[in-house]
């Protein structure tokens, strides 16, 4: 499996233009539990421009993975992730 880059640069570009306004193509779960991690799915989908259609997806608001709107699992996915989509570590501070 060929790893896509992450491109930093489209994921502030997403953040900074849907930070104030919300993107149509998601759904807004502000009013049910919040929103947050679902912003940063999107983000994170930005820079990646791939979804894990198996642990990390969005389709619409009955069909996602809990990893894109919850942030335990979220967290779970990107540091335990060993398949497609985006990768990350836990740096701890000092």
């Amino acid at each position: 499996m060929k790893e896509q880059p992450y491109n930093r640069q489209k994921c502030v570009e997403y953040a900074n233009r849907w930070a104030l306004s919300r993107n149509p193509a998601y759904y807004d779960y502000e009013k049910i539990g919040g929103d947050c991690t679902n912003f940063a799915s999107q983000c994170i989908y930005a820079g990646s421009g791939v979804m894990n259609t198996n642990s990390w997806y969005y389709q619409n608001a009955n069909n996602k993975s809990p990893s894109w709107t919850g942030v335990e699992f979220l967290y779970d996915f990107l540091t335990k992730n060993q398949s497609i989509g985006p990768h990350a570590v836990e740096v701890r501070s000092k």
